[in-house]
């Protein structure tokens, strides 16, 4: 099966060695983002697997564009085009210090700025199975929520499955264009039928109404037959004592059901929501049942919260074994 995701490649620079950003000489400098790490996942997975995105027409555009395809994702319809690409600076929680993103302005990228036509996503959806949608797309800026919201309607009259990530970033949100996002979400859910998301997009974004003696499931329900989602899906993480544990869940219109509780142990956080997505799809696609997709999904977010970079590369071999053995300690 052919996947393709639309959305923007970002500079990372991270400060290295758990240090903050006013303590360092050096940074170290990758690309990432919602769209291209569920890609990486996916493509490690065996998945073949596409980008829809725009690059600067410069050095770091390329730069970008061969650090796409050394995850093994393709980048043949990425467009190149401008000359700025969205950054941001990463310093890495330690101990009890969350760890802290500062996004440069990103209204002006590339990927911010180009209009997509309709020949242009029509082109980029040839063969194309299943399209993943990243929520933040419809935040970053006017022309990049037009783009999200036409790819997504010429995608639904082309029959092809969409998944769609919440993924809402309130540092994003402009107070003046908050009625506007809020519009353009349901419009997007309206066409999904995959959505990856939490207990508070549900509440606090869409405002389904929800009391309190009423159980989480029941509110799910109510989301996905008002918005008409095949699947909803997501994780929860909760501090037991010392530990912090993580347990996904998914949906279903007729069932719902949970992975196994998991110890994380952090080394870099970030993109880990995206192995969970990538792990679902990965499942979805397979025609594997419920339990075993969270599951699996939920070792993939696991185990990549002990690898560097935003961009999961677990393979499938590794997930897999640690589900047959929790405490695996080598592979031979």
């Amino acid at each position: 099966m052919n996947v393709l995701a639309f959305g923007e490649v970002m500079m990372r620079l991270a400060v290295p060695n758990y240090k903050m950003l006013e303590q360092t000489e050096s940074l170290e400098m990758s690309f990432s983002g919602t769209g291209l790490n569920i890609l990486s996942s996916l493509a490690h997975n065996g998945v073949k697997t596409h980008l829809l995105t725009v690059l600067p027409a410069n050095t770091v555009g390329r730069t970008a564009r061969s650090f796409i395809r050394k995850l093994g994702v393709s980048d043949e319809r990425i467009l190149i085009e401008g000359q700025h690409i969205g950054s941001y600076f990463l310093e890495m929680g330690y101990g009890n210090r969350p760890s802290e993103v500062t996004y440069m302005d990103r209204s002006q990228s590339a990927f911010c700025q180009v209009k997509l036509s309709d020949e242009v996503i029509k082109t980029a959806l040839k063969d194309i199975k299943l399209l993943h949608i990243c929520g933040i797309a419809l935040s970053t800026s006017k022309q990049s929520r037009e783009n999200a919201l036409n790819l997504a309607r010429i995608a639904q009259e082309l029959k092809i499955m969409i998944c769609f990530d919440f993924n809402y970033r309130m540092s994003l949100a402009k107070a003046d264009e908050h009625d506007i996002l809020i519009d353009s979400y349901k419009k997007m859910l309206h066409y999904s039928n995959v959505v990856f998301g939490s207990e508070k997009d549900l509440l606090l974004l869409l405002k389904i109404e929800h009391s309190e003696e009423e159980q989480v499931e029941m509110l799910y329900r109510k989301f996905m037959k008002e918005y008409h989602v095949s699947f909803f899906g997501g994780t929860t993480k909760v501090n037991e004592g010392n530990r912090k544990i993580l347990q996904g869940f998914l949906a279903s219109q007729s069932d719902i059901v949970y992975s196994q509780k998991r110890e994380i142990i952090s080394f870099d956080r970030i993109g880990t929501g995206d192995a969970f997505a990538a792990g679902i799809l990965i499942g979805l696609i397979e025609d594997w049942t419920l339990q075993e997709t969270v599951e699996f999904a939920s070792v993939n977010a696991q185990l990549s919260y002990t690898t560097y970079g935003d961009s999961p590369i677990i393979s499938r071999e590794l997930i897999e074994a640690k589900l047959m053995d929790e405490n695996i300690d080598i592979i031979r």
